[in-house]
C-alpha cells in the first residue's frame, strides 16, 4: 500500500490497482463524495456542534491522517499539546488531519467524519501519561487492527506515537508501534507531513523515517536503536532562545468547547521547561534549558481570542517563574479575562500576582511543597524552607483565598517515618494560618493535601531508585488519612497504591513486557495483573531488590544531543 494518500479507501472507490501495489489517484470531488458517505457518531455530532474554532482546519486535501488522544474527548480536548499538533498538521497545504479519542465501548472512528480508523494510512497518537498506554492497544483492537507491529502489513495503517511518553521510554510500546516521534511538534510535524505526502510504500516510509532525526523506528533501528546513528536517537528539542522574538507564535488552544475539563478556556503556553530541577521531575530535565515566551506574544494571542471566550489558562511547569508574569497577568486582567493558573511555584508567590487573581474573584490556589520538612526538600532539590511556606500561605489566605491545594509525596528516597509525620505537622501549621486569617476576614478556608506515591521516572537523577514497599506505602497513606481526617476543613486525597505500582511499572517497562500490556488491553484488572506477574513487575519497579545483571536501561539510547 502506498501511503501518500493516507486513505486506502479512495483506491477502492476509484478501483485502481496495478502490479499488486495500489496506486492512488485523487480528485477533490472523489474525496468530497466519499467523505460524506461517512457520518460521525451521534455523540460526536453533538460534541462538534458545541466547538468553536480559533483556526479552522482543512476540510479537503490530497492527504489524510488521523491524530488520536488515548483517553476521552473531555480529557483530550483539555490537552494543549494535542490541540497544538492538530493545528500544525492542518496548516500543512493539502493535508487533512482528523481527530479520534478512546471511549470505552464506542466505535473506533474519526471524530470529524466517522471514518473507521482501519481505513486511514497513518494513525498518530499524542501520549502524555503512562496510564493511557493500554488505551492505544484497546483502540487498535476495536478498530480491527493487529496490535503487534510484526502482525501488520500493507493492509493496515502505520502506527506513530509522539508526546512525552514517546521520548521518556518508548520501549514499553516498541512491540506495537511502527514509529516513535521524539521531541516537540514544532520540529516533528513538518517531516511527518513530508513523509505522508511522498507517496511511499509502507517499507519505504519506515526506512525514510529511520533516517530522520528524532524518529525511532524499531523495525529499522532495532529494539534499543542498535542500528541507529551512533546507537542513539536525538530528541528534537523546541526552538532555540534566539528564535523566540516578540513575533513568536506561542502554542495555544485551537478549538474551544464547553465539554472539557477546562470548559471554554483559552490555554496558552507561556514557557517550556523549569528552573526548579526537582530530582524526581522528568519534565525539568528533559525540557531543559527553559524557554520563556515574550509577554507581547502571549497577550497578542489573548487579544485575538477575546471575542470568543473570557476564560484563559496559563500553561507552564512553573507559571510564576516567568520574568514577565506580572505584566502578563495585568494584561489579561485588562482584557477582562478570568485567569486560571495550573499551580504556583511557592517562592514566586507575591502580592501583585495574588492581587490580580483575587480581584477577579479567584478563591483557589495549588502549590507543591512535596515533602514535610526542609531536610527532605533539600534532598529532592526543592528550595523551599518551612518559614517561606508559612509566609506564603499567610499571604495567600490574607488575600481572601479559601482553598489551598498541597501536592505532597510519600516514599521519597531517604524518607523516614518522621518525614511522613512532618507532613502532618506541615498541614497543621498551614491550617492554623488559614483559620487565623479566616477569622479575621470572616471566612472559612479549606486545605486539600493531595498525596501521591513517589514514582521513579526515566531521565531523572532518581531513575534508578525503587518504588517504596507496597505495605509501607499503604501504612503511610492510611496514617495520613487518619491524621488529616481529625482536622476540620482539611480534605485528604490519596493515591491508590495499586495505581502507583502500575504507573511505576509502565514508566520503566520494556519490550519483554508486551504480553502483560496485551492482557491489560484485553480487560484483565490491574490488581490481578499485579498479582499474577508480581515478580516480573517487582523487578521493574524495585530493581535494587531484584538483583538483576547490570545493563543499560531500556531508554538509554535516547539523547538530547
Amino acid at each position: 500500500m502506498r501511503l501518500g494518500l493516507c486513505d486506502p479507501r479512495v483506491a477502492r472507490v476509484r478501483g485502481e490497482t496495478g502490479g499488486g501495489t495500489r496506486k492512488f489517484t485523487l480528485t477533490l470531488t472523489t474525496v468530497y463524495n466519499y467523505r460524506f458517505r461517512m457520518k460521525p457518531t451521534t455523540k460526536n455530532t453533538e460534541l462538534a456542534s458545541l466547538e468553536r474554532y480559533l483556526e479552522a482546519p482543512h476540510r479537503f486535501g490530497a492527504y489524510r491522517i488521523a491524530l488520536g488522544f488515548p483517553n476521552s474527548y473531555e480529557i483530550g480536548m483539555s490537552n494543549l499539546g494535542f490541540q497544538w499538533v492538530y493545528r500544525l498538521f492542518n496548516r500543512v497545504p493539502d493535508l487533512v488531519c482528523e481527530r479520534f479519542f478512546y471511549e470505552e465501548g464506542e466505535a473506533a472512528v474519526s471524530f470529524e467524519s466517522g471514518t473507521p480508523l482501519s481505513e486511514f494510512g497513518l494513525l498518530a497518537w499524542s501520549l502524555s501519561w503512562e496510564m493511557d498506554i493500554v488505551h492505544i492497544l484497546r483502540t487498535l483492537g476495536a478498530a480491527g487492527i493487529p496490535p503487534r507491529a510484526s502482525e501488520r502489513d500493507e493492509r493496515h495503517p502505520l502506527i506513530l506515537v509522539g508526546g512525552d511518553i514517546a521520548r521518556m521510554n518508548p520501549s514499553a510500546l516498541s512491540s506495537f508501534v511502527d514509529v516513535f516521534a521524539m521531541g516537540d511538534g514544532e520540529r516533528l510535524v513538518p517531516p511527518i507531513a513530508e513523509l505522508v505526502s511522498s507517496s511511499l510504500t509502507r517499507d519505504q516510509f519506515l526506512e525514510a523515517a529511520g533516517q530522520l532525526p528524532g524518529f525511532f523506528v524499531p523495525s529499522v533501528h532495532g529494539p534499543r536503536a542498535e542500528a541507529a546513528d551512533s546507537g542513539k536517537v536525538v530528541v528534537q528539542q523546541p526552538m532555540s532562545r534566539k528564535e523566540i522574538t516578540s513575533f513568536f507564535e506561542v502554542p495555544h488552544t485551537t478549538i474551544l468547547t464547553p465539554r472539557t475539563e477546562l470548559s471554554d478556556k483559552l490555554l496558552i503556553e507561556i514557557s517550556r521547561g523549569c528552573t526548579e530541577m526537582c530530582r524526581f521531575c522528568w519534565a525539568a530535565y528533559a525540557m531543559a534549558p527553559i524557554k520563556q515566551y515574550p509577554a507581547a506574544s502571549i497577550l497578542k494571542v489573548a487579544r485575538e481570542a477575546r471575542a470568543t471566550t473570557d476564560r484563559v489558562g496559563l500553561i507552564a511547569t512553573a507559571v510564576c517563574d516567568h520574568p514577565e508574569i506580572t505584566e502578563i497577568l495585568q494584561g489579561l486582567s485588562g482584557l477582562e479575562y478570568h485567569i486560571a493558573l495550573s499551580s504556583i511555584k511557592i517562592d514566586a508567590i507575591s502580592d501583585p500576582i495574588l492581587e490580580v487573581l483575587a480581584r477577579q474573584g479567584e478563591k483557589a490556589l495549588a502549590i507543591a511543597p512535596e515533602a514535610g520538612n526542609e531536610r527532605l526538600r533539600r534532598h529532592i532539590n526543592k528550595k523551599v524552607s518551612d518559614e517561606m511556606l508559612r509566609e506564603k500561605a499567610k499571604l495567600v489566605f490574607a488575600r481572601g483565598f479559601t482553598r489551598l491545594k498541597l501536592y505532597l509525596q510519600v516514599g521519597l528516597p531517604t524518607e523516614t517515618e518522621q518525614d511522613v509525620a512532618d507532613l502532618v505537622r506541615l498541614v497543621e501549621d498551614l491550617h492554623e494560618i488559614a483559620v487565623g486569617e479566616g477569622r479575621r476576614l470572616g471566612r472559612v478556608a479549606q486545605l486539600i493535601p493531595s498525596v501521591n506515591a513517589f514514582i521513579p521516572k526515566p531521565h531523572t537523577p532518581y531513575e534508578e531508585e525503587s518504588l517504596a514497599d507496597t505495605d509501607y506505602l499503604k501504612e503511610q497513606l492510611a496514617f495520613l488519612a487518619r491524621e488529616f481526617e481529625r482536622m476540620p476543613n482539611v480534605v485528604f486525597r490519596g493515591m491508590s497504591v495499586s495505581e502507583a505500582l502500575w504507573e511505576a511499572f509502565l514508566a520503566k517497562a520494556d519490550e519483554s513486557h508486551a504480553d502483560i500490556l496485551e492482557e491489560a488491553a484485553a480487560g484483565t484488572p490491574v490488581r490481578r495483573l499485579l498479582k499474577t506477574h508480581r515478580d516480573r513487575i517487582a523487578a521493574v519497579v524495585r530493581p535494587a531488590a531484584a538483583a538483576l545483571p547490570a545493563g543499560p536501561a531500556p531508554w538509554s539510547f535516547i539523547s538530547k544531543r
